[in-house]
């Protein structure tokens, strides 16, 4: 059979890329849908250069390797991605496995190289990290592998958020109060530790600067939402911060009294833009493989838990596979610019992009193709924002990124979700963001494993009008036992089906066990092992197992294994969808059958 061109693109592009709405926000673009955008896309835009470059600094790389991944990442994880909001690039998690990677790699392999030839190989080991990650995401993509962070609790995803927005807080409160940082530190707690000790030497130009810039925000999101609050704040206290600066060094001929702008930081070229066809060393590649790929997966989960959680308040839809094909996408590209980061989830701006009024995924596009302008063509300007205003700006729109009201949710619903919640929280403060993420996914996954691990075990029998009904285990006393079973069957449901199983089977007076697992769709090697050995003790023992209620896979599993032909065929009842309990009534009238017969042996026998 001759195949189409589209079945032969559908087998090396994942599926979900065609179910893209991306043409679909191209035939309904507005106006005024362009206006929002772009209001939202300047205040995106002026919020990607200073987090950035902050970025490239804490993974240890000069500013243009930040800026470039802020762009063409946000630019084609805009375009082909399913999320109207998320905006991509450098993040806080990526930067630091990038610096640990790195480090640990020249000091493990290369620890004589030095100089240039040091700045070199550092380029070098960013490319094949990212070029490595680009092609691991998109395997995961044609795998449908996105769908498996379906996985991920929510409540880990909330516990993350929440963890993100003390550390982004906290470490806006140093540019906020001017207290230089400390250097190499990821601990949360000793960070704020650290702030309340330096208090004496916080500059009270940097918190006169920030709460004005907070009073603006409030009072400009309270009077006038419709205008881009953020952009006009930072004009506002750009020209306010660059006036004062002039004023007091001509005043007093020196800068005594200064705001800290951009300029100020030491950015005051603009970045170069350097393709270059990555040059692949096999031996950098075996190197690096494994770390890159916990950076892959912290990437993946930090785009999926920023467009999951962004979805939660706009009511869009995500489709995560086409998420992860977009963002490897982007890597992949990013691997050919000089240096570059490779491109995850920002948590901070695809908020503020959802709260300035973003109605497409061309606000991210155009926040993306803003901040290009801005560091080409408009450095000088860009350099005057003060960054008490940026970190004001942070700290302003932090709390809205954790909805309380899904936060007290996740304590009342369960007490595992409160405990992944907490857990998460806890390690986000104690350790670095990366650790905690992959402590919460961990306890999560353990959680939802115990759950699934506890079959729901339950003994039937039949009333006088013929129905099922549940009864007390072991206070009555019968020949044909009905134990019902629910749940997933497979290795970690060995220990407890084989515990009750066997209190029933050591019963003198039972003569017949019928299991019922018309709540059963798998069945794993261990779990047949398990009925295997059932049926041979029972059989030993001069007694009969009967099984009802199974599907059609659930059959196919015992044939393959045998048990089958070991139980008998007519000892094995399907289920029936439209009276589910006519295969048990079918088993329960099978095991009269084999003891009456049984009996009949018995009685010539003894005769």
């Amino acid at each position: 059979m001759k195949r189409s061109w589209k079945d032969l693109i559908v087998r090396f592009v994942p599926q979900d890329l065609f179910a893209s709405s991306f043409l679909s926000d191209c035939k309904g673009y507005t106006p005024l849908t362009f206006k929002s955008d772009l209001f939202a896309a300047l205040a995106v835009a002026l919020l990607t250069i200073p987090q950035s470059i902050a970025y490239s600094l804490l993974a240890g790389l000069p500013p243009s390797a930040g800026l470039m991944s802020a762009i063409f990442g946000t630019i084609f994880t805009g375009a082909l991605g399913s999320s109207k909001h998320l905006v991509s690039g450098p993040s806080t998690g990526v930067a630091i496995l990038i610096q640990s990677v790195v480090s640990d790699t020249l000091a493990t392999f290369y620890p004589l190289v030095s100089g240039a030839e040091r700045e070199l190989l550092v380029m070098s080991i960013v490319t094949h990290i990212v070029l490595i990650m680009g092609m691991v995401q998109i395997v995961a993509a044609f795998f449908h592998l996105g769908k498996a962070l379906q996985f991920v609790s929510h409540s880990v995803v909330l516990g993350y958020f929440s963890g993100v927005v003390i550390a982004v807080v906290v470490n806006q409160l140093f540019y906020f109060t001017g207290i230089p940082p400390p250097m190499g530190v990821y601990n949360v707690l000793y960070k704020i530790f650290y702030l309340l000790s330096h208090l004496f030497s916080l500059s009270w130009e940097g918190i006169l600067f920030g709460f004005l810039s907070l009073g603006l925000l409030f009072f400009l999101d309270k009077h006038v939402r419709k205008l881009p609050c953020p952009l006009l704040m930072l004009v506002a206290i750009g020209v306010l911060g660059y006036l004062f600066n002039e004023f007091f060094s001509y005043l007093m001929k020196e800068r005594a009294f200064h705001v800290i702008n951009l300029g100020d930081m030491g950015f005051s070229q603009r970045p170069i833009l350097a393709f270059h066809l990555p040059s692949l060393y096999w031996t950098l590649l075996s190197q690096l493989f494994l770390p890159t790929l916990a950076i892959a997966l912290l990437s993946i989960l930090e785009v999926f838990s920023v467009s999951r959680g962004l979805a939660s308040k706009s009511g869009q839809q995500i489709q995560s596979n086409q998420e992860v094909f977009s963002l490897g996408f982007s890597n992949t590209f990013l691997s050919f610019l000089l240096g570059a980061m490779p491109a995850s989830g920002s948590l901070s701006r695809s908020t503020l992009n959802f709260l300035s009024g973003g109605k497409t995924r061309f606000s991210s596009i155009l926040s993306a193709l803003i901040t290009f302008v801005f560091i080409f063509l408009a450095w000088p300007l860009v350099q005057h924002i003060a960054v008490c205003s940026l970190a004001a700006l942070v700290i302003f729109i932090a709390p809205s990124i954790v909805d309380m009201r899904q936060m007290k949710l996740s304590f009342l619903a369960t007490k595992g979700d409160g405990v992944v919640f907490v857990v998460t929280l806890i390690s986000c403060l104690v350790f670095s963001l990366e650790v905690a993420f992959f402590l919460g996914i961990v306890i999560s996954i353990a959680s939802f494993l115990r759950k699934i691990a506890t079959p729901l075990l339950v003994e039937y029998a039949f009333d006088s009008s013929g129905r099922l009904m549940i009864v007390d285990t072991g206070k009555v006393h019968r020949k044909i036992r009905i134990i019902g079973i629910g749940g997933e069957l497979f290795f970690a449901a060995v220990d407890l089906f084989q515990q009750t199983l066997q209190k029933v089977a050591k019963d003198p007076f039972s003569q017949g066990i019928v299991l019922r697992l018309n709540g059963v769709h798998y069945l794993d090697a261990s779990m047949c092992l398990a009925l295997m050995r059932l049926d041979e003790f029972l059989k030993v023992t001069g007694r009969y197992l009967i099984i009802s209620g199974i599907t059609q896979e659930v059959w196919e599993t015992l044939q393959r294994a045998g048990l089958i032909e070991q139980i008998g065929k007519d000892n094995v009842f399907l289920t029936n969808e439209i009276n589910p309990q006519l295969s048990t009534w079918k088993a329960y009238l099978r095991a009269e059958e084999l003891l009456s017969s049984c009996k009949e042996e018995k009685n010539e026998l003894e005769k």
